[in-house]
C-alpha cells in the first residue's frame, strides 16, 4: 500500500485524495518506499515516478 504526506499539515497516511488529519481536499505526495521521505531525486524508482507523473 502506498504512503502520502499532505502538503498542508505534513501528516503521513495512506489516503491519495484528502488529510484525513487536516481534511484538506488538495493533492497529496507519495512517500517513497526505500527512503520513507519525500521522492528523492538520488533513488531510480522516484526518478521514474517524476518522470511519468510529469509526463515527459
Amino acid at each position: 500500500m502506498s504512503r502520502f504526506q499532505c502538503l498542508d499539515c505534513e501528516h503521513e497516511h495512506g489516503m491519495a485524495v484528502s488529510c484525513p488529519r487536516c481534511r484538506t481536499p488538495r493533492a497529496q505526495v507519495e512517500v517513497c518506499r526505500s527512503h520513507g521521505a519525500r521522492p528523492v531525486h538520488r533513488c531510480g524508482t522516484c526518478r521514474t515516478l517524476t518522470r511519468s507523473q510529469s509526463g515527459l
